[in-house]
């Protein structure tokens, strides 16, 4: 197995809901046999429709491997993290990226435990949503001291969740000049 490989089964959390809401399909990928097997795809209609699946994917097993990996779709198939291509060009090494990723599982984790506290138990959901569901709801309700002051400490996990997701995760599409 490749240093990739190994860092992916270690991580998932592309897939796990923690730095993705959802996936959107793009043209050539099959929403129906999607669906049949056991992804929920909704297709929005509109000028132009859209059909998305959320996060965390339901094809995602326990031990990170993807139940549907032979027939995901072209978002998942393409998708290579910064921390990925930073492995694969030599610019870190596995045991740095895995201790990268159980530094963010930590923050996650963090995030979850205190949404729990909250009284959200919506696993199903990304933490993305749950958090923003969080908000609100205290927004519409601020007479609760030790549920606004759980939420203080739940946005800071966010925070840093951000963080590290948009330094170490998430890349940017490539810039091109306008005089090209």
């Amino acid at each position: 197995m490749t240093p990739t490989e190994q860092l992916c089964l270690a991580c998932g959390l592309c897939c796990d809901g923690t730095l993705f809401d959802g996936v959107q399909l793009e043209p050539g990928d099959d929403a129906a046999h999607l669906k049949a097997l056991g992804l929920p795809v909704t297709t929005y209609r509109g000028r132009k429709p859209v059909s998305r699946f959320p996060q965390p994917c339901a094809a995602l097993c326990a031990d990170r491997t993807c139940r549907l990996y032979a027939d995901r779709p072209k978002q998942c198939r393409t998708f290579e993290c910064k921390l990925f291509k930073q492995l694969h060009a030599g610019e870190t090494d596995l045991p740095a990226a895995l201790r990268l990723v159980a530094k963010t599982r930590r923050v996650a984790d963090q995030a979850r435990r205190l949404l729990r506290r909250l009284k959200d138990i919506e696993e199903q959901r990304s933490l993305g949503e749950r958090f923003h569901r969080m908000d609100d709801r205290l927004r519409a309700d601020t007479s609760d001291p030790a549920a606004l002051a759980l939420f203080a400490d739940l946005s800071l996990a966010i925070h840093r969740l951000k963080l590290l997701a948009h330094e170490r995760f998430y890349t940017r599409a490539e810039k091109t000049s306008l005089a090209e």
